[in-house]
């Protein structure tokens, strides 16, 4: 049993305290819809990650995925400067369709689901392609992809996005990676953890992200009761909903016996919410550590038990991110 990391296989025991869903280096994708997302400064994520470990935490997965962000090069210096010290996971697959020129890309043009899946099965048992499949050359290193990431659009699972979990699951199937699925704020999770199991995945070993946008706890329970898990990524981010609906939605949950479900991240994927981007550019920002130094004692504040606190940061994540057998 083991956790890929980007500097190689550890035991599950060894992840520690993890962010399920982060961001460090993003080029390429969402920043043309806004700059915001332009996070290429392998010294600004280093200090982010600085800052995490300081703070207590230990793992970060990192949610950048094929054609939308991810930098290989770029995460590999990161990774390789936190050796022995931080267990940084990466992804392979997609994120949802809108952004991608789907008519055209090799999901779509390449009919046979099976060779889509070798792509994937590549990255997670050779090694990550340093152009992240962006053109004809495939260039490997010796890292490989710890998780496999899907996506699906606000209100809807578009043609695009039932291909890729289909190949999210096959892929698990095949290597027994786990997977991580964007679900738009929070719509369509239980109809994905649902479709997930369809194509064949182990849900014990999928997490749906996103899902505290729709802060409905009825629903977040209704997803958990098909086994699934979720991640509540995001708190410091008063404009969407305060903290405090999530604790109390986090406390509900866990006096309904759902605590071996539940993952928690910061999500902190613009240079805005970064410490070590905004310092910068001379400016304060709460950053990653966050999610330790003010959500974690909030939930303390509102009745959370230690042991579901150290479930949802350290047990659930190590459980999630070891490949099945």
């Amino acid at each position: 049993m083991f956790i890929r990391t980007l500097t190689g296989d550890i035991a599950p025991e060894e992840l520690g305290v993890c962010d399920s869903h982060e961001h460090l280096i993003r080029s390429g994708g969402e920043e043309t819809r806004d700059p915001d997302f332009v996070m290429d400064s392998v010294e600004a994520a280093k200090k982010e990650v600085g800052y995490w470990l300081a703070a207590g935490g230990r793992a970060m997965v990192l949610m950048d995925s094929l054609g939308c962000g991810r930098n290989v090069p770029k995460i590999l210096e990161v990774a390789e400067a936190y050796r022995g010290k931080a267990n940084l996971i990466l992804t392979t697959g997609f994120h949802k369709a809108d952004f991608y020129d789907v008519p055209v890309h090799w999901m779509t043009t390449v009919r046979e689901i099976d060779t889509c899946v070798d792509l994937l099965a590549a990255e997670v048992e050779e090694g990550l392609d340093i152009h992240s499949y962006n053109g004809p050359v495939v260039q490997r290193v010796e890292a490989r992809a710890g998780i496999i990431k899907a996506g699906t659009s606000y209100g809807a699972i578009q043609a695009f996005e039932y291909k890729t979990l289909r190949a999210a699951a096959l892929t698990q199937q095949r290597t027994g990676c786990p997977i991580s699925v964007h679900t738009q704020l929070g719509t369509m999770a239980y109809e994905t953890a649902n479709l997930l199991r369809e194509y064949g995945a182990d849900l014990s070993h999928v997490m749906l992200c996103h899902v505290h946008k729709n802060p409905d706890k009825y629903y977040h329970k209704k997803i958990m009761e098909t086994g699934v898990n979720i991640c509540y990524d995001g708190p410091d981010r008063a404009k969407y909903f305060p903290d405090a609906l999530y604790a109390e939605n986090l406390k509900w949950l866990v006096d309904q016996g759902f605590q071996k479900q539940i993952l928690l991240s910061m999500d902190a994927g613009r240079a805005s919410y970064q410490r070590g981007y905004m310092e910068e550019k001379d400016r304060t920002v709460l950053g990653v550590s966050y999610l330790l130094e003010r959500f974690v004692p909030l939930l303390r504040e509102v009745g959370v038990p230690d042991d579901a606190i150290n479930d949802m940061l350290v047990s659930n994540p190590a459980r999630v991110l070891t490949f099945r057998q």
